[in-house]
């Protein structure tokens, strides 16, 4: 207890000397202290601030200088309004328009040689974007905004932040994430004291994502994205810095560069500029003795879906750091403890100062990520000009690429495809981006190949087509970062390949070949990308194609309304609702119905009364998977682990979801009581799995996602063999990639789908059906060659000619067992049908086509 006395007692001399350091005395009466609002220091431990808290800080802070103004930006999905503060000089801030208009005439080269360039870029200021983070048990990230706004406005003395006054507008957000910033602050004030003190709250931070909100980069599913992203293109900043925690242990902050691979499809002036800026900071914490600086280990950018980084492709020199220790509560780190390979101390080309341990307190995470937010600004006031003007030079050589013919001159999503609202959305996609996109007037021949009119065409001759080759080329690693067996020399940090038509189940094609000059005036550039959904034909009996996603939302709008559902192998078929209400939901949804007199043979079903699981912790395939359902006007239920021990399943739903989760012992078990306090810990026990098998023995339908399908597969015994079940990296190695997998015998469940299906396969299991199997193989990987479109696949013969889907009998319900996420992170469009089609209640089962005897095996 001594030690531990005189480590707090030397915690409290450290916090003060680095709350000094980093709020750098100001004028008392001139603006207030963060502790003269809120009655704390920022990073003091055992103090955290809500976002209402930080806020309100921002709104007494701004009030009080000339050098700050707040700005609102959207909602979030609590109703929370967004808000960031923008900081320079007054003379500066009322350049604001004229600042931000000449940082998008340079991110586009718009009007601009490299004289007019230049000189637009010594005469202008540089927009500096900073946030307080996107993860909110990430504490010191949103908590160290509010320290840095101080240091900004009052610091009349400090030469460093004149600097960057008279030359920088920065841009500061408390946070990415408000409604998680709360819900964990909350979290932790409620659990202080307790022996739950820094657990983790046992629920998303995000609604629906969690930590996945930051892979929603390109798709912006999210409303918190969308506001974010519409926020950053208004203002169009040069360069955008996002804090994040933790660094690889034991190291006390990890900065740029990243670890290889990295995309060709990003400038060479963003990628060389993110290193630069890493290495400034390094020299940062150099400077000031402050040791544990680390770079490129664990982290990649191969993935272009971090919110805190697509924006790279619009010529925003984009990164993040992590920041150690994201407790507020101090700890001591004994170096003893360390990883064996780092306890002798010794100097790394990307580790020049070893961290040798010690106490650590929160205030030491506020100065690590101030001086980095610092050392960002110093770099962007003595590299201004240049910084500015290699925009204008990433702009200019990404036109120049698309219109010579180095990479396609354009990209084609044609007119007429199956499912064309999904064609339309994927073009939106782009939209959102700031990506220009053009629809086809008339019929149109491009590089040789005619396209019928309604085809939506990309150029390649803009300013931010670098982020369209990203999302649609098939994704390969560099042979460079690849082992001699095909393996990455380092495990990547996320998924491999994301192809988006594969991912949409949409053709997109490259114009390899010159258009002719006249090819493009049957273009016309469109502001959103849509199918114009409705009703043709004339009846009182509806036809919504299986083919189409929307399809079904039109199915569950209507049959809210009072229609009746029937199905065909090919369509949805709806009676009982008016036409004019018909028409309302087919233009409101994109889908096209088709009116008939004369109803087909059809069998009835009901829209199912649907169960989704949901565990505590953060389980964010549950969360992916209820904002799905709710997209498409599933009335779905959660199901938490009370509710399952209760029993009674069969007489509350159809169909019960569980999303990918960690195997049979997360299932049952759940979170341990070390973990979290009573109330959120355990799973669903041996009641809820003698209950969960009676709701399917009794008829019920049971969906299971990815890792789940194994869990699933160890609960019920089922005579399925999952064979790549602990496999080494060595042996079978697959994070994240786009495979393609054969259908079986049409099925219900894969009613609307192509023969050849793209999923993406992260991390899950690989089927074999056992002797005892009854039950029907929905999908395959293909007996020879390899599946792999997209990313890295380590050993593809490990997956030739087994089973990627089953449906198994198990007394009179089923189990349908997928390897694979067909609603993963709401991109995988091109597989939703896997799921829809499961969520009718139909009269009764489908019959089995295969049966494994004693006799008889299966390959």
């Amino acid at each position: 207890m001594a030690g531990l006395k005189r480590g707090l007692a030397l915690s409290t001399m450290a916090m003060t000397g680095a709350i000094a350091a980093v709020l750098a005395a100001a004028p008392v009466a001139a603006q207030p202290t963060p502790k003269e609002v809120l009655g704390h220091d920022v990073g003091e431990d055992y103090y955290l601030a809500s976002y209402e808290d930080s806020v309100n800080y921002f709104h007494k802070l701004a009030a009080t200088t000339d050098k700050m103004k707040m700005v609102t930006a959207g909602k979030t999905t609590q109703g929370r309004t967004y808000e960031y503060a923008i900081i320079s000089s007054p003379e500066n801030l009322a350049k604001w328009d004229a600042t931000v208009a000449a940082h998008k005439r340079l991110a586009t080269a718009d009007g601009l040689d490299d004289a007019a360039a230049k000189a637009l870029a010594k005469d202008s200021l540089i927009i500096v974007h900073i946030d307080g983070g996107l993860h909110a048990a990430e504490v010191s990230a949103h908590q160290s905004a509010m320290a840095l706004a101080y240091k900004l406005v009052a610091s009349p003395n400090d030469e460093e932040v004149q600097k960057i006054l008279r030359n920088v507008i920065v841009v500061l957000w408390p946070t990415l994430n408000p409604d998680g910033m709360t819900m964990v602050v909350d979290w932790y004030r409620k659990q202080r004291g307790t022996q739950w003190e820094t657990s983790a709250m046992p629920w998303l931070y995000q609604d629906y994502v969690g930590h996945d909100n930051n892979r929603d980069g390109y798709m912006l599913n999210m409303i918190e994205s969308q506001n974010v992203f519409k926020a950053e293109q208004s203002y169009s900043p040069t360069i955008w810095y996002t804090h994040h925690q933790v660094a690889p242990f034991p190291a006390r902050i990890w900065v740029p560069p990243f670890s290889d691979p990295m995309s060709s499809n990003i400038s060479p002036y963003m990628r060389s500029w993110t290193t630069a800026i890493g290495v400034n900071m390094m020299n940062a914490f150099e400077e000031r003795q402050m040791p544990g600086a680390i770079a490129q280990a664990r982290f990649d950018n191969w993935y272009p879906g971090f919110l805190d980084y697509t924006h790279v492709f619009r010529h925003t020199i984009s990164f993040f750091t992590e920041v150690a220790h994201s407790s507020a509560t101090p700890k001591y780190y004994d170096p003893k403890k360390f990883p064996r390979n780092m306890q002798d101390m010794k100097a790394q080309v990307m580790y020049p100062s070893p961290w040798k341990g010690g106490w650590w307190h929160f205030a030491d995470s506020i100065r690590y990520e101030t001086v980095a937010s610092m050392s960002v600004l110093d770099t962007a006031v003595r590299y201004r000009d240049v910084l500015l003007y290699n925009r204008y030079q990433a702009a200019r050589d990404t036109i120049s690429k698309g219109a010579s013919g180095e990479g396609p001159y354009a990209w084609v999503i044609p007119g007429g495809q199956a499912d064309a609202p999904e064609a339309a959305s994927l073009a939106q996609k782009l939209i959102q981006q700031g990506v220009i996109v053009n629809r086809a007037n008339a019929p149109v021949t491009l590089g040789g190949k005619p396209y019928p009119a309604g085809s939506w065409v990309i150029r390649m001759d803009q300013p931010y087509a670098g982020l369209v080759q990203e999302l649609f080329e098939r994704q390969k690693y560099p042979d460079a970062i690849m082992g001699g067996d095909g393996k990455p020399v380092d495990l990547p940090y996320d998924v491999t390949g994301w192809t988006l038509p594969l991912q949409f189940g949409v053709i997109a094609e490259p114009v390899t070949a010159k258009p002719a000059a006249d090819a493009y005036a049957a273009l016309t550039p469109v502001a959103e990308a849509r199918e114009q959904g409705g009703v043709t034909g004339s009846g009182s009996t509806f036809l919504l194609s299986r083919k189409v996603n929307a399809s079904f939302f039109a199915a569950n709008e209507a049959a809210k309304r009072g229609a009746k559902i029937a199905l065909t192998p090919d369509s949805i078929v709806l009676s009982g609702i008016g036409a004019d209400a018909m028409a309302a939901i087919a233009a409101g949804s994109g889908a096209t119905a088709t009116a008939t007199a004369t109803a087909p043979q059809a069998t009835a079903v009901k829209a199912a009364r649907v169960g989704l699981y949901r565990p505590w912790g953060s389980n964010m395939d549950e969360g992916w998977t209820r904002w799905l359902l709710e997209q498409y006007q599933y009335g779905a239920s959660s199901i938490r682990n009370e509710d399952m021990k209760k029993g009674g399943l069969s007489a509350k739903y159809d169909v019960i979801i569980l999303p990918d989760l960690r195997g049979r012992d997360s299932l049952l078990n759940g979170l341990k009581p070390e973990d979290a306090p009573a109330g959120y810990t355990g799973g669903i026990g041996e009641e809820g799995a003698i209950a969960l098998k009676k709701f399917v023995a009794e008829g019920g339908t049971l969906v299971t996602f990815n890792n789940a399908a194994d869990a699933a597969i160890d609960l019920f015994a089922l005579p399925v063999t999952n064979i790549v079940k602990n496999a080494r990296s060595d042996e079978f190695f697959c994070s994240g990639a786009l495979l393609q997998v054969k259908l079986a015998t049409p099925s219900r469940a894969t009613a609307g789908m192509p023969a050849d299906p793209v999923v993406m396969f992260e991390k899950g299991p690989v089927f074999q059906p056992a002797r005892g199997f009854k039950g029907n193989v929905l999908a395959s990987y293909p007996t020879e060659g390899n599946p792999l479109l997209s990313g890295v696949l380590l050993h593809p013969e490990k997956l030739r000619g087994r089973a990627a889907a089953l449906e198994v009998e198990y007394g009179k319900g089923r189990v349908f067992l997928y390897g694979f996420r067909p609603q993963w992170r709401g991109q995988t469009h091109g597989t939703y049908k896997m799921l829809f089609n499961l969520l009718f209640a139909y009269p009764d089962q489908e019959a089995s086509t295969l049966k494994v005897t004693e006799e008889a095996g299966y390959r």
